[in-house]
């Protein structure tokens, strides 16, 4: 193998090529497609994708309809202009095609379709973690679809084992879609109490009402939360901060591109994620937490969806929606000993497992044994 292309609007951002930088690093000619113009969905600044080489790396912008703001139903929708696709194909000859977008989106169906009348072998990476109600036909060409690829990379066990059922004979690997960059000594600045962060949406499945709950009940202890992200919920939930009396102790930054988010982990003890367990919703992407893992923050997370698997034992999980076995857990982790020995087992297990170097040669691995 030598030639791939890989197809996804996360690679928008240059700080999510890491794992791509590394697959060129190998010895493959890597071409990442990715929407030609995109509207950042929380500034809503359009940007406009130019055509790079970084090495082996080459970024090729594609005329994309629908990818206007990353909102799901847009996505599922999106497609890419069929002209450019095909002479996308036609001229780089990949010899494998890892499209990065949902199984229910139009674009994998589009882009499997043309690389099949290549004779081009196809891998689909997938998120989704649990079943969509989507009716009998719309599952039918779904569980179609997937059993013409070639392969498919699940980012957590449990969407393997969605697929599974639809696929039973289809090779899967899981494998996080994104590696995290780990500084080569994390720096922390000293301060008072306990610094707690959270980074992500604010809606209501993310959980941030129970968190403030839980810290309530911590009224006593010495703690400060930072909450980066914006959406629906930014007002209910600084309303209910002033109705906990919480307010002067938690710090609303909104939206902060990547670079910024990185300038954070200096400053914080404990990166928590308090997700929901809902019926037809659990926590797909664990990228924030895999990142504060390798910049030595202590994890603090649910058991929705993919934040088990990624903490391990690294870290501490607690049921979802439980306001008091997340307060129990700050109250351990306000112990400086139990929280650095778990914050070192945190890189540690980073470094081992989700590094883009590790990720690159499981990616890698995975690729050679589907498409001899």
């Amino acid at each position: 193998m030598r030639r791939v292309l890989v197809l996804s609007h996360t690679y928008l951002q240059p700080a999510h090529r890491g794992k791509l930088r590394a697959l060129a690093a190998r010895g493959l000619e890597v071409t990442v497609a990715i929407p030609q113009r995109w509207r950042e969905p929380w500034f809503g600044r359009p940007i406009d994708v130019a055509w790079e080489r970084q090495g082996g790396l080459e970024v090729f912008p594609l005329p994309a309809s629908g990818m206007g703001g990353g909102r799901n139903a847009e996505l599922a929708n999106a497609k890419y202009g069929r002209r450019a696709l095909k002479a996308l194909l036609r001229d780089r000859r990949p010899d494998l095609v890892q499209i990065e977008e949902e199984p229910n989106t139009n674009a994998a169906r589009q882009v499997l379709g043309a690389a099949r009348r290549f004779g081009i072998p196809v891998v689909l990476f997938t998120h989704q973690n649990v079943a969509l109600d989507q009716g009998w036909w719309a599952h039918w060409k779904q569980r179609r679809m997937l059993r013409k690829l070639t392969g498919l990379v699940a980012g957590s066990d449990l969407a393997g084992t969605l697929v599974r059922g639809d696929a039973p004979n289809l090779p899967i690997a899981v494998i996080p879609q994104l590696g995290a960059l780990a500084p080569h000594e994390p720096q922390h600045v000293p301060h008072e109490g306990l610094a707690i962060g959270y980074v992500g949406r604010l809606v209501p499945h993310k959980g941030l009402d129970i968190l403030l709950q839980a810290l309530a009940q911590q009224r006593g202890a010495k703690w400060r939360l930072t909450i980066v992200g914006d959406g629906p919920e930014r007002e209910p939930l600084e309303a209910l901060a002033s109705e906990l009396r919480l307010a002067a102790r938690v710090r609303w930054t909104g939206g902060l591109p990547a670079e910024q988010v990185a300038n954070l982990w200096p400053d914080l003890d404990v990166l928590v994620q308090p997700s929901l367990a809902l019926p037809h919703w659990r926590e797909a992407n664990g990228q924030i937490l895999m990142e504060a893992m390798a910049n030595e923050v202590a994890v603090l997370g649910t058991d929705s969806g993919v934040i088990p698997e990624l903490i391990g034992d690294a870290g501490l999980v607690v049921p979802a929606g439980n306001p008091a076995a997340l307060g129990a857990a700050f109250e351990k982790l306000s112990d400086t000993a139990t929280r650095r020995a778990l914050a070192q087992a945190a890189r540690a297990r980073a470094l081992r497992l989700y590094s883009d170097e590790a990720i690159a040669d499981r990616t890698l691995q995975f690729w050679q044994q589907v498409a001899k």
